[in-house]
């Protein structure tokens, strides 16, 4: 299996803010503000319209409605991420991705948004995503010098984090005065203009010159027999999956926590999200600022296992100020432990295979929070939210010390 000859594939830039990293960052600025601000327009919309007892449930089947394609059709989707265009499948990803949302503002304006139409457009914009990801994933380490890499990916994150700072308060402004259906079209032309500025970026993507060496079905069973080969990833995998089921559920706690248990409006759930995201912003800038870690397991098993203490004890939380800290805190050690683990993970898959590998990830990944995202509606509405956070944040902390256990983690 070879791959493009290098005559055809221009030099890896020297630099960290060269033209084709500073595109695709800016682009996912736009769509991620976006994103953001519907974010909390479609969950208050869902708060206002449902009963307490009945909108949890509507939330949990809205976002496993948004993962099951995720998990379904993942693997198969990195089978084409690796054999045709990633910029095509970036490109079109958004832009579809923004029709449906446009759709969604016609239909709420037009007061015909129904939940079945919530989770239709949730399960397609899902589907959209599970191309969308390994795509993205795959392509940033060949478009910055890979002693940037930790940097590239921490900048990254900072810069989506960012926009859940900025977006829930403009969000919870703009549900104010425009409602939801205006919240929605901003969303919708964010993913347009990000498809628009991905047009001219260069992926310097590495393909093979011969698509017939192997069928669709057996470079799918490839990047399986990878991804087992590999230890160090697949029991990470295995750990991660139960960890995000244990986490699937917090956006829906933590709108409960605001609007029930201190009966507040959208505006200070928009502070929560942005506490969350300020967190992740410290924690990936650090990790841009300081110099790489030659090992970094520790502070990625450690920093999975604060935030799961921190998780546990958000039901207890006094007040919103409390509750505000503690989402700071898990923010900041989520996103250390996932930059690093990104850097490891960017670095120990081939590029040809890194679509394949990235999709199986995500798809182990997202798995079990399909279900988790189903049942934490009737659970919410027998258990309360301390026993909730409790058990889910215990169930992570615990899990992450697992990591200890899988081989070949100790010398990351």
């Amino acid at each position: 299996m070879s791959n493009e000859s290098p005559s055809k594939i221009p030099a890896l830039p020297t630099k960290l803010f060269n033209k084709n990293y500073v595109l695709l960052w800016l682009g996912q600025m736009v769509s991620a503000t976006g994103n953001s601000i519907q974010y909390i327009a479609l969950m208050w919309w869902i708060l206002e319209k449902f009963p307490s007892d009945q909108s949890g449930i509507v939330m949990g089947w809205m976002f496993a409605s948004n993962m099951i394609p995720v998990a379904v059709i993942g693997p198969f989707a990195g089978v084409l991420v690796d054999r045709i265009s990633r910029k095509a499948i970036v490109v079109l990803s958004d832009a579809s991705r923004g029709g449906l949302i446009l759709w969604m503002a016609y239909l709420a304006y037009t007061n015909q948004l129904t939940t079945w139409w919530i989770y239709t457009i949730a399960a397609l914009m899902g589907a959209g995503a599970a191309f969308f990801r390994p795509s993205l994933q795959a392509t940033i380490p060949n478009i910055v010098p890979d002693r940037h890499l930790t940097r590239a990916n921490s900048l990254f994150q900072t810069g989506m984090q960012f926009t859940q700072i900025i977006g829930p308060a403009i969000g919870g402004i703009l549900v104010g005065f425009f409602g939801a259906f205006f919240v929605f079209a901003v969303n919708g032309i964010s993913f347009l203009v990000s498809a628009f500025t991905e047009l001219f970026i260069n992926f310097r993507q590495n393909f093979r010159k011969s698509e017939k060496i192997k069928s669709f079905l057996g470079d799918f069973k490839e990047g399986l027999k990878f991804t087992y080969s590999k230890k160090l990833i697949f029991w990470t995998m295995i750990i991660v999956s139960l960890l995000n089921f244990a986490f699937a559920p917090i956006d829906i706690l933590i709108a409960k926590q605001v609007k029930v248990i201190y009966g507040l409006g959208a505006l200070e759930l928009g502070y929560v999200v942005s506490a969350f995201a300020v967190g992740m912003i410290i924690g990936a800038g650090s990790l841009s600022i300081l110099p790489e870690l030659k090992k970094k397991h520790n502070v990625i098993i450690l920093n999975m296992f604060v935030a799961g203490a921190f998780f546990s004890v958000m039901g207890f939380a006094p007040s919103l100020i409390a509750f505000l800290i503690l989402s700071l805190l898990i923010g900041i050690s989520i996103s250390i432990s996932d930059v690093l683990f990104m850097v490891v993970l960017q670095r120990i898959v081939p590029d040809e295979k890194r679509g394949r590998v990235f999709s199986v990830l995500t798809t182990f990944g997202t798995v079990l929070q399909p279900i988790s995202l189903a049942l934490i509606g009737g659970v919410s509405a027998i258990l309360t939210n301390k026993v909730i956070f409790l058990v889910l944040g215990i169930m992570v902390a615990v899990g992450s010390l697992f990591m200890y256990l899988v081989p070949g983690m100790k010398e990351i």
